[in-house]
């Protein structure tokens, strides 16, 4: 038996252990305080991380996507193509949010509880990857620890909490400039590919995103190492490039087909030229208004200075403003990064400020940073906090260890934020919270006061963690005013209203007595906040036609145009909040509605087609007795381009009576007859609205076996026909006919549609996100190619001064 090794040897083993992990367990401690004291009401008040005010994304359009995909990973598996959302389309690019966002592992009624918990921990994880890279650029454990406190808390990442792809990406960059931070220090390069990976998981537009930050830090800090030497600059920098493109390829399997579907959505297709505030401006120099600077000027001092939530005053909106607080020692200390700089360190810090005040001035350089898809400060907004952190940082450690300060520049600065925040500005909108003005202008007097005092009597430690101290009371404050804005509580849970009104009651008993595919309209939104909530089918569901989504499908859109369900003159709204087919009926009976749920019977009471089945307090279900099945046939086509000139209850008829094909040309292989106007204008004079439907039933699609992504059923056409299913086209589904490959087509100007020859017929519809396979195979190389490059080329080599 072998004796146990003396207490102190073991002491003495783990001593070493002990004094490498104590600053991140003090890190840790410090961020969770401060993350406790910003958002104690929502960890033991009830308070849920839903808001109801702008935020209402939070509860509109996030919540109900992460219920949706709970479900969905249970019920159908990976994130493919679902009915619930629209009228179907594809969520292949929500696939990432599998890793962004573990609380779709978790059962749908824990989901709004954890909301609090998941975005604590992206402020943690942030805060130290944050203090790690600030300890990898040689800055002290005080600094460091501010800095990562001032990031972990900037207004971008508390914004985060309510619009989550900000903290999502707080994350992922900051694991980005420490994985380029530790190749180029140190060599050690494998760190990259999998922040460049975890980056295309939020969204494939990442990627472009991660490359511009990429392109100048990495270029920065090489010319701050090793000066204007090209050797000794572009090999590095192409192996660092290689490193971040094999992170490209290891992500291919997700963001392959999420681009796929991104592009094929009116935000990314160009159907709507600027997403966001418009086209851009006509010219490259052109100014905005007073307020926008205002706006920009005013926001880094706190992100409420000109107000909260609904109440904000400033340019735009609280979201789409700029978002630049990080801390007010920041904007004191930056300008003393420049007095004990190089030369060269001056210059990068000169074409830093240069980058990121050139596009605030002039909004054409902002919308050419969005490559022209919109104006967003979002991202831009973050790389600017990076900046100004490392600026301020850098100062602050070197005023901790070399007692470095110059008074001048340090009250020079003092001045001219306190006097900034107090000109008398009268600008439309532009009202500045008085009581937060106060409390910046005394934070910046006492941050300042303690930094020159801890220089007069040479207690510069003591001095820079009181004004850590400092720093973090002013973020808890701050911050606090930030997030705690109009938001659900615990008990709207379970309350008999929003989410969990009558409808549940009302949908379980029509789900119980229906077997087909059918559709359900849903005349309200259910949820609480201020805005209408429009994905109420994810939440309680059901197969609606709405849809709250900046990637609404494109032929979804489409469709709806076409048939006038939605506007043409205002899309760049009505193609995110899409109404679907509310208010149409005779489009909503062609689209397979079998039920309407409402709380204004008295639109249903009256009419033909709707039998009135039973009252739930204030709602009303109704069954349509007009419902007509999933998958129509038709062996007469249209031309789309005579269609589009028809009035639009000519065009809801007509989809009746035909199918709607592009060109004058019939589909391929099949002997359609073809109608000419006046033939339609004769049907829909002839044939009733009633008796059409009723064709329709008897010559429909007989549906055997439904799953979101693979549909069987039979048919049979005495002549050749289309099979018309009521979804919109996607490149993802495939089609047999009698087990074999048959084509699938775009109908009815955006719908799919299947041709089938004259007989009996077997029908199969199978979804597989487009370019899964091929970004697999990108993957896989992408794997292969890591293992052999970790093996031969471990580390950045830099090339030999000689």
């Amino acid at each position: 038996m072998t004796n146990a090794p003396p207490t102190g040897d073991v002491a003495a083993r783990f001593r070493p252990l002990a004094k490498q992990f104590l600053p991140y367990l003090l890190a840790s401690l410090a961020i969770v305080t401060v993350g406790v004291l910003i958002f104690h009401k929502f960890l033991w008040r009830g308070r849920l991380l839903l808001y109801k005010d702008i935020g209402a994304d939070s509860l509109n359009d996030y919540y109900p996507t992460v219920l949706h995909l709970s479900d969905y990973i249970r019920s159908e598996g990976f994130p493919s193509w679902s009915f619930y959302v629209g009228m179907g389309q594809s969520i292949f690019y929500l696939a990432g949010e599998l890793f962004w966002e573990p609380v779709v592992w978790l059962r749908r009624d824990l989901i709004a509880h954890a909301l609090i918990f998941q975005h604590l921990g992206k402020t943690l994880i942030a805060g130290l990857l944050f203090f790690r890279f600030l300890q990898i650029r040689g800055l002290n454990f005080c600094s460091a620890l501010l800095g990562s406190l001032l990031l972990a808390f900037s207004a971008y990442m508390c914004m985060g909490s309510c619009w989550v792809i900000n903290a999502d990406e707080v994350v992922g960059f900051t694991f980005l400039l420490l994985a380029a931070e530790i190749a180029i220090a140190r060599g050690t390069w494998f760190y990259l590919p999998i922040a460049v990976a975890l980056l295309a998981l939020i969204t494939p537009f990442h990627l472009y995103l991660a490359s511009l930050l990429l392109l100048f830090y990495v270029v920065a800090r090489l010319i701050e190492i090793y000066g204007w030497r090209p050797r000794l600059i572009v090999w590095p920098a192409t192996q660092i490039g290689l490193a971040a493109l094999i992170g490209v390829g290891f992500a291919a399997v997700i963001w392959m087909g999420s681009l796929h579907c991104m592009l094929n959505t009116p935000r990314g297709s160009g159907l709507i030229p600027n997403f966001a505030f418009g086209p851009a401006p006509g010219k490259m120099f052109e100014l905005e208004s007073l307020s926008y600077y205002v706006t920009a000027a005013l926001r880094p001092f706190s992100n409420d200075i000109l107000g909260t939530g609904d109440k904000f005053h400033g340019w735009e909106n609280y979201f789409e403003a700029p978002v630049a607080y990080c801390g007010l020692i920041t904007m004191l200390l930056w300008p003393h990064a420049f007095l004990w700089a190089t030369k060269r360190q001056r210059v990068i810090y000169v074409v830093f400020l240069a980058l990121l005040s050139i596009p605030v001035i002039f909004p054409w350089f902002r919308y050419a940073f969005w490559i022209f898809r919109g104006g967003y400060f979002r991202a831009f907004s973050l790389f600017t906090i990076f900046g100004f952190i490392i600026l301020s940082m850098r100062a602050f450690s070197r005023y901790l260890e070399e007692h470095a300060l110059n008074y001048w520049l340090l009250f020079g600065t003092l001045l001219a934020l306190a006097g900034f925040v107090f000109l008398p500005i009268r600008v439309e909108r532009a009202l500045i919270h008085p009581k937060i003005r106060e409390l910046a202008t005394i934070s910046v007097c006492l941050l300042a006061i303690v930094l020159a005092a801890g220089h007069f009597f040479k207690r510069h430690k003591l001095a820079g963690w009181i004004a850590v101290l400092i720093s973090a009371m002013n973020l808890v404050y701050f911050d606090s005013v930030t997030v705690n804005r109009p938001t659900l509580h615990v008990h709207d849970l379970v309350a008999r209203k929003g989410y969990n009104d009558q409808s549940v009651e009302a949908l379980r008993d029509l789900k119980s007595g229906a077997r087909e595919f059918y559709r359900v309209n849903k005349t309200w939104g259910s949820g609480l906040a201020t805005r209408i909530s429009y994905n109420d089918s994810m939440v309680f569901g059901y197969h609606g036609t709405m849809s709250y989504s900046s990637f609404n499908s494109l032929d979804y859109i489409r469709f709806l145009l076409a048939v006038e369900a939605i506007p043409a003159d205002n899309l760049a709204t009505d193609a995110q909040w899409s109404t679907g087919l509310l208010w149409e009926p005779l489009l909503s009976t062609f689209a397979c509605e079998k039920f309407v749920i409402t709380r204004e019977p008295e639109r249903f009471e009256n009419a033909q087609q709707y039998q009135f089945l039973r009252r739930y307090d204030d709602i009303s279900a109704f069954r349509n007795t007009a419902f007509v099945p999933f998958g129509l046939t038709f062996d007469s086509s249209f031309p789309e381009e005579d269609f589009l000139q028809m009035p639009k209850w000519a065009k809801h008829q007509a989809l009746l009576q035909a199918v709607i094909l592009p060109g004058k040309a019939s589909a391929p292989h099949l002997q359609l007859h073809q109608l000419t106007l006046e033939d339609i204008k004769e049907r829909l004079h002839e044939i009733s609205v009633l008796n059409a439907l009723d064709h329709l039933r008897a010559n429909a699609f007989n549906l055997e076996s439904f799953r979101e992504t693979r549909i069987k059923g039979s048919v049979r056409v005495d002549h050749d026909s289309m099979l018309v299913f009521q979804m919109p086209f996607d490149d993802g589904w495939h089609a047999k006919i009698d087990l074999n490959p048959a084509d699938v087509t775009r109908v009815d100007a955006g719908l799919l549609g299947v041709p089938l020859p004259a007989g009996a017929h077997k029908v199969e519809l199978s979804y597989s996100p487009p370019f899964l396979y091929v970004g697999g195979g990108v993957t896989l190389l992408a794997a292969l190619a890591f293992v052999a490059l970790i093996w031969r080329w471990p580390r950045i080599v830099v090339c030999s001064t000689a």
